[in-house]
């Protein structure tokens, strides 16, 4: 179970707090490798795959508002096929704390 850290974070606070960010974990241990920030939309590596991914800032930061129970699956409305790396990247944060 997560408890938000700062449960009312304007978007613009957390694009904020996002934009430094180099590389990150998911959940499980996976290393995300940020390409950088562009209209909103992060993209990234999954170094274990090579694989490029892109993900909506607006909608990580709508489901972090939205959510109250913050397992990997309920971010699949939010950011369909990047729900780890979302989750992740809201711990990474620190914006969500156990």
């Amino acid at each position: 179970m997560y408890i938000k850290t700062d449960p009312t974070i304007s978007f613009a606070k957390f694009k904020e707090f996002v934009l430094p960010i180099t590389n990150f974990k998911s959940l499980n241990g996976r290393e995300y490798k940020v390409l950088g920030v562009e209209d909103n939309m992060m993209n990234f590596i999954r170094m274990s795959s090579g694989k490029k991914w892109a993900m909506d800032l607006i909608k990580v930061h709508q489901a972090y508002l939205e959510l109250m129970d913050f397992r990997t699956e309920n971010f699949r409305p939010f950011v369909p096929r990047t729900h780890s790396p979302a989750l992740g990247l809201l711990l990474h944060l620190g914006l969500l704390k156990r």
